[in-house]
């Protein structure tokens, strides 16, 4: 691991340890990262998506999400994070990657295989995101209309309102 990684992962690992108490769930927290280091080069943030702790994730993937023209040169290590073990992380690489400009419709649909997470906070923020990403192709369409029957209410009105977005939803679907 290199130094900075290192530094990094320590300064947001003590941030959390200050501002813990209890029944304060850490991953909420979106950390203000001191200067020094968050201006690292985007390389060591990239590396960050892949490291053990899960605030250390998260703390790169926001990072991320407030500089979209360098996340796109990260694509895939931020899609990779679509798929982790978090729910947390999950989330908040959707809202980084709806932040970007164009998406390619293999990324897209993979955001939207995410309407049927485990997490209802994904589901709810993938339904979200397709409205705003405005793809509507067959398959994009199909996801949400399914969602549209998610057995909660918010993922329900959340795709409904993307379907609404992208001119196909209909009441009977």
């Amino acid at each position: 691991m290199d130094k900075e990684l290192e530094n990094l992962a320590a300064v947001v690992e003590d941030m959390i340890l200050q501002l813990s108490y209890p029944g304060f769930d850490e991953r909420s927290l979106k950390l203000g990262l001191p200067d020094a280091v968050s201006k690292y080069p985007p390389k060591t943030y990239g590396q960050a998506l892949k490291h053990e702790s899960t605030v250390v994730r998260l703390a790169a993937m926001r990072w991320f999400q407030e500089r979209p023209g360098i996340a796109k040169t990260h694509l895939r290590p931020i899609v990779d994070c679509l798929e982790d073990v978090d729910g947390w992380v999950r989330r908040e690489a959707i809202s980084c990657l709806e932040k970007l400009d164009s998406l390619d419709n293999k990324i897209v649909e993979e955001i939207a295989e995410l309407l049927v997470d485990r997490d209802v906070e994904v589901r709810k923020s993938a339904a979200k995101a397709l409205g705003k990403i405005g793809s509507n192709s067959d398959t994009i369409i199909g996801a949400l209309q399914q969602a549209s029957e998610d057995e909660n209410h918010e993922v329900r009105w959340k795709a409904q309102k993307a379907l609404r977005k992208l001119g196909a939803y209909s009441s009977s679907s």
